[in-house]
C-alpha cells in the first residue's frame, strides 16, 4: 500500500474540469508553483471556455493562504481575474473545492494504491465518471452559500 500523500491542484468550473496537476511526492504547493499552474489553467480555459476568459464579472477563486500571496496576486491581475472577497467567518461557508473533494473522498473509500501513478489513475477515473451536472451543482451550491454568508455578515443561517 502507498503510504505517502498525493497532492493535486485542481481548477474547475460549472462546465467541468479545466486543469489539474499532481505535485511530485514530497513536494509542497508554493505560491510560485500555483501561479505557474494558473497560467496553464488560463491557457486551457482559453481553448475550452473562451466565454469565461472574456467575461464581464467576477470569476470565483479560492482565496486561501498561498493563493493570494506574491507572486499569485500579480498573476491574477495580469490574467484579469477578480478575486471574490472572502466572507466573514461562518461555520456554514464551504470553500469551492469542498464539493469536488467530498465526492472524490467518497469515490476513493476502500481503495488502496501501490504508487502515486495508481492514485493519479484513480483521480482520472473519478473525473471521467462525473457529468457536467456534477460541476454545475457544485458551483451553484458554492455561490448560494457565499451570497448567504455575505448577506448575513458571517452569522449562522438555516
Amino acid at each position: 500500500m502507498y503510504q505517502k500523500k498525493v497532492m493535486v491542484m485542481v481548477w474547475w468550473s460549472a462546465a467541468g474540469l479545466i486543469h489539474y496537476s499532481f505535485l511530485n511526492s514530497g513536494k509542497t504547493a508554493t505560491s510560485k508553483k500555483y501561479a505557474q499552474h494558473m497560467v496553464e489553467m488560463h491557457q486551457k480555459l482559453q481553448c475550452l471556455q473562451l466565454a469565461l476568459v472574456n467575461r464581464k464579472g467576477p470569476i470565483l477563486h479560492d482565496n486561501a493562504g498561498l493563493h493570494i500571496t506574491q507572486p499569485t496576486l500579480p498573476k491574477l491581475k495580469e490574467l484579469d481575474y477578480r478575486v471574490l472577497p472572502h466572507p466573514p467567518y461562518s461555520p456554514d461557508f464551504l470553500p469551492t473545492n469542498y464539493h469536488l473533494f467530498e465526492h472524490l473522498d467518497n469515490f476513493l473509500q476502500g481503495k488502496s494504491f501501490h504508487n502515486q501513478q495508481d492514485a493519479e489513475n484513480a483521480f482520472q477515473e473519478f473525473v471521467e465518471s462525473q457529468s457536467m451536472d456534477f460541476y454545475t451543482a457544485g458551483i451553484n451550491k458554492f455561490v448560494s452559500h457565499w451570497q448567504k454568508c455575505v448577506d448575513c455578515n458571517g452569522f449562522r443561517f438555516d
